[in-house]
């Protein structure tokens, strides 16, 4: 164990796990929220994020993103490690979960990667700014807040879109739990593809403002640009071409 405190909102742990080091909630076996490989920067343990990854492909132009749900950071370090020029802001509720990413994740800031702790859909109501891409990452079973899981949320996010931006939401009970969000979200952003995780079973959705029909040229040529700066060890293009996510 190498962090564990208890915030308002739930216990929070990090624990290595032999090679890995993955933060939980509320129990050692809690589930799972975020994961990397200690001695390998490059490595992307947790299929969901590839996908996240891939859905950036998926918009027009890529000079900011937004995440809300932070968890360990790792989606929003690996984006600002291979694309330093990209403006990214995260919004997390609780204090202990961007404090764990701090210190035992590798989460630096700086004047272009910002972490916000706020509640989303009050940040995302008063915001003014646009986004080309936003990753939705706080929907994971029983403890979706209802906030964030409303039509008026996800309409409030596609107010923040700017021209052929992109919206990815991660589910990680779509059978379950989930299936009321993923109807929700899909009402309001259209999905132009979906991906389902071989393995965790979770389902990436990327919607737009309006409806559109995926581009698989312009997501293969921002896969073969990801793989030729070498900063994640799987293959971005083998993953867009993947039948089976």
């Amino acid at each position: 164990m190498v962090f564990d405190q208890t915030s308002a909102f739930a216990r929070v742990l990090v624990r290595d796990e032999g090679a890995l080091r993955v933060m939980r909630f509320g129990t050692p076996p809690g589930s799972e929220q975020s994961a990397i490989v200690r001695d390998r920067p490059g490595a992307v343990p947790i299929e969901y994020v590839k996908l996240a990854l891939l859905g950036l492909g998926h918009a027009a132009d890529l000079r900011r993103v937004l995440m809300v749900g932070l968890g360990g950071g790792s989606f929003t370090t690996l984006l600002h490690r291979a694309l330093p020029e990209v403006g990214i802001d995260a919004i997390e509720i609780d204090p202990v979960v961007v404090a764990a990413a701090r210190a035992c994740f590798g989460l630096r800031e700086d004047d272009g990667y910002r972490v916000h702790v706020a509640d989303a859909a009050a940040w995302i109501a008063r915001d003014t700014g646009t986004y080309d891409y936003v990753f939705l990452d706080a929907y994971a079973g029983e403890d979706i807040p209802p906030a964030l899981a409303s039509p008026a949320f996800f309409a409030a996010v596609r107010a923040r879109l700017a021209p052929g931006a992109v919206v990815a939401i991660n589910i990680a009970e779509p059978d379950g739990q989930g299936a009321g969000v993923a109807a929700a979200f899909s009402k309001v952003l259209p999905p132009l593809e979906h991906r389902r995780a071989r393995r965790d079973g979770n389902l990436v959705l990327y919607g737009a403002a309006t409806a559109r029909t995926a581009d698989a040229a312009a997501l293969l040529r921002f896969a073969a640009a990801w793989d030729a700066r070498a900063i994640t060890d799987f293959s971005m293009r083998a993953l867009a071409l993947a039948r089976e996510y």
